[in-house]
């Protein structure tokens, strides 16, 4: 795992621009249990439960609702960009799957300044892409 603290939440959109560059990707936003939207930056709730994996696993075996998935593309990753605080006030995190894929590739977790990306291979690239990286999590985490 490669953890990259960005506290800024448009720096951490550029980290999923920058690795939707790198792979053919899917993205949405996943909520807090607690969140009664119905969309989020105008993507729709998908209210059938997926076999992606959430990227927070809640007590009591709670499953949180996410966004159809769409594609990684720059406007519509800019697009949960510009709902930055619709997003603040319900959505945990924000995650990138690969097509066909259950497992997240990448995700950020806006409120912690966190982000995860599971291939341990971008490390370098993402160092030289001027990202804090570490394969170690923070103290704090």
């Amino acid at each position: 795992m490669i953890y990259v603290e960005e506290k800024d939440f448009s720096r951490q959109l550029d980290l999923l621009r920058y690795l939707s560059g790198l792979h053919r990707l899917i993205i949405c936003s996943w909520l807090y249990p607690e969140s009664t939207s119905t969309s989020v930056a105008g993507f729709p709730i998908n209210n059938v439960p997926s076999n992606l994996q959430p990227t927070t696993i809640y007590a009591n075996g709670i499953r949180p609702r996410h966004t159809e998935p769409v594609e990684a593309t720059a406007p519509n990753i800019t697009a949960f960009e510009e709902a930055a605080s619709e997003i603040a006030a319900n959505c945990d995190s924000l995650a990138l799957y690969g097509e066909g894929e259950e497992s997240w590739f990448a995700a950020t977790i806006g409120h912690e300044g966190m982000c995860l990306v599971q291939d341990e291979s971008l490390f370098s690239s993402l160092s030289e892409a001027g990202y804090s990286v570490s394969m170690e999590p923070p103290s704090w985490w």
